[in-house]
């Protein structure tokens, strides 16, 4: 498999993830100057399953507000052009049925993280004050069509990019770049091309792993770019180190004119977001409790990994202990705490966002399950809170070394042994089952 086969594919095939010839034309029409609710009702009914989407959720409580609609053009103009061609997208893109069982992913977990994107995409640019969210919104929804590319025509040997079993490397566009001979940024460009769709979205969709700080791309570019570093990418494979992803983020929020309040806020909210989206879409990722035991899953990695920093960056001052001694010392261990605290401080932020918004849907769920499950789920997060909170509080203690002589590596203070007896005693106060993917981890 060679990348000329590949783009000869895409170029030439005309049943690409069966994408219907309706899409095109309906992103054409909502971008036409003399756009009309009476022309995109005739390009949506030759789709018979769009047309019945469109009339449903026109229907539905979400547009109480109408009632009786009968016709698609009474639907456009209830709904508007920008829902339509979200709809129009979604029942294009999100089938579970495209993503084959020989692939290894999780369709639930790989519909979240697009739609997390998505979600991510409009309110960077709502941040950022860009005039038309919903182009940020349709970018974010198809950044990954490279991706789900091949899942659905290649998922054996998407497999193994999908399980990191790609030897020598050790990031996904490398991983797909020795398997496919191009990366699914590129392959899903050129999927963009060629089924006609705005060139900010082809061009978000080329770069969205990319630094686009050079100035020379689209203002969408950069806000994918944002809003694909703000998920843990799990499907796949190659996860980025915790503290590159950290330094890519403040760049491209840089970029933006974003603070790191902004981007606080706006990863809280992301959640809810993602759920809200969800059903506006009618796309299947889960009941509440499954999106929380996967954002606890993804807590316990963020939190092994930040273990992983933590001793490294201890390896690193005890050497500068040994060569510069007091200030050496000082210094590292200082650069290594604020480090942390500022990494467990955001994540202490997302567990809280998260707990408060599954305690809003639990109050407004009428599922027996969801009602009876989620307080327990609820009850997990707060307690990963507290054990967090305790780690911050241990490293309070250790901080203030300003007035303490090193004269020797064995006069230091061994951080690690006062993190994990600290933990030890934590779990005997208090079980957490950790997630046997977690377990694995470690």
């Amino acid at each position: 498999m060679d990348k000329l086969s590949i783009l000869s594919q895409i170029r030439e095939r005309d049943d690409l993830l069966s994408l219907p010839q309706a899409l095109a034309e309906i992103l054409r029409e909502v971008d036409n100057p003399d756009f009309s609710s009476e022309n995109l009702a005739k390009i949506i009914l030759k789709d018979p399953p769009l047309t019945g989407k469109i009339l449903k959720v026109a229907n539905s409580a979400l547009y109480k507000r109408y009632s009786g609609i009968k016709t698609v053009n009474q639907a456009v103009q209830a709904l508007g052009a920008t829902t339509v061609k979200c709809l129009a997208l979604s029942s294009s893109v999100f089938h579970p049925d495209q993503i084959e069982r020989d692939s290894g992913i999780n369709s639930q977990d790989y519909f979240t993280n697009i739609l997390t994107v998505a979600a991510a995409a409009e309110k960077i640019a709502e941040a950022t004050g860009y005039k038309a969210t919903e182009e940020a919104f349709v970018a974010g929804l198809l950044h990954d069509i490279g991706t789900m590319f091949y899942i659905h025509h290649y998922p054996t040997d998407y497999r193994k990019v999908a399980q990191a079993r790609v030897p020598g490397v050790r990031d996904v566009l490398r991983a797909e770049q020795k398997v496919f001979g191009l990366t699914h940024c590129e392959a899903g460009s050129e999927l963009a091309t060629r089924w006609r769709l705005p060139d900010y979205v082809a061009r978000a969709i080329l770069n969205h792993h990319n630094d686009v700080s050079d100035g020379n791309q689209p203002q969408i570019a950069s806000i994918i770019r944002l809003a694909t570093l703000l998920i843990d990418d799990s499907h796949a494979g190659y996860r980025m180190d915790l503290e590159d992803r950290l330094n890519a983020i403040a760049v491209a929020s840089k970029n933006l004119g974003l603070t790191k309040e902004d981007v606080d806020i706006i990863s809280i909210q992301l959640m809810s977001q993602t759920i809200s989206v969800a059903e506006y879409l009618g796309v299947d990722i889960g009941d509440i409790e499954q999106m929380v035991t996967r954002a606890n899953q993804e807590i316990w990695r963020a939190y092994l990994m930040i273990e992983s920093l933590f001793k490294e960056r201890q390896e690193m001052s005890q050497k500068l202990l040994q060569q510069e001694r007091v200030r050496g010392a000082y210094e590292s261990k200082n650069i290594a705490m604020a480090t942390l605290s500022h990494y467990l401080n955001n994540a202490a932020m997302a567990i809280y966002g998260r707990s408060q918004m599954a305690r809003m849907q639990h109050k407004k769920g009428d599922a027996e399950l969801i009602m009876a499950k989620l307080p327990e789920s609820l009850d997990v997060i707060d307690k990963s809170i507290q054990k967090m909170v305790a780690v911050l509080a241990e490293m309070s203690e250790i901080s203030p070394i300003d007035e303490v002589e090193f004269l020797s590596t064995s006069q230091a203070m061994n951080m690690d042994d006062r993190i994990a007896k600290r933990m030890q005693q934590m779990d005997k106060e208090s079980v957490v089952v950790l997630p046997e993917e977690a377990t694995a981890i470690r």
